[in-house]
């Protein structure tokens, strides 16, 4: 299975359009401020046949709310994703917040978006915290994913997103895309 991971398109729709035609996803998941239609963007990429998950970013106003979710945890293939854009997280702060909420959840995976910069990491910017809740430094944090912008990068990355390789059994490989 081929998944779509986007960030903060921000109505800038050539981007996401040329990603989604190269790309061809079974699944896209969008993690907020696509500030445009969502069901439109939804139909770029094949919906219905290709499940699509939106949640709402801090720039989406006028969403519809039978798509976008402010967070939206699913299953798939033995693994639990919690999906936020992660300004309600607070993720500029830190990502602690972030990372237990998905844990709270047994989340697995945790993709988030907001900052326009690409992050990939296993828990490491968190794990320093376990002592803090009674840890013994052994505690499972959930990988944590941000595709970056596919519009709008910021900290000197470049227009990015993410393609997630899942297989039946479960294993899976992500990998960063630059859109150029």
């Amino acid at each position: 299975m081929r998944i779509l991971i986007i960030s903060d398109s921000h109505g800038y729709n050539d981007p996401l359009r040329t990603v989604i035609q190269r790309e061809k996803p079974d699944m896209m998941i969008h993690l907020g401020d696509s500030r445009y239609s969502q069901a439109e963007i939804a139909k770029w990429a094949g919906s219905p046949k290709t499940p699509c998950v939106f949640v709402k970013g801090n720039c989406d106003t006028d969403c519809d709310p039978a798509l976008v979710r402010d967070v939206a945890v699913f299953e798939l293939k033995g693994h639990k994703f919690y999906c936020a854009h992660g300004h309600r997280e607070h993720i500029d702060m830190g990502l602690l917040r972030i990372s237990l909420a998905a844990q709270e959840l047994g989340c697995d995976i945790c993709m988030f978006g907001h900052t326009h910069v690409p992050y990939d990491s296993f828990g490491e910017a968190v794990s320093k915290y376990n002592l803090f809740y009674g840890g013994d430094g052994s505690a499972s944090w959930p990988r944590l994913l941000n595709p970056g912008s596919i519009s709008l990068p910021r900290g000197g990355s470049s227009n990015s997103y993410m393609i997630m390789e899942m297989e039946d059994d479960g294993r899976y490989d992500v990998k960063f895309c630059l859109l150029n």
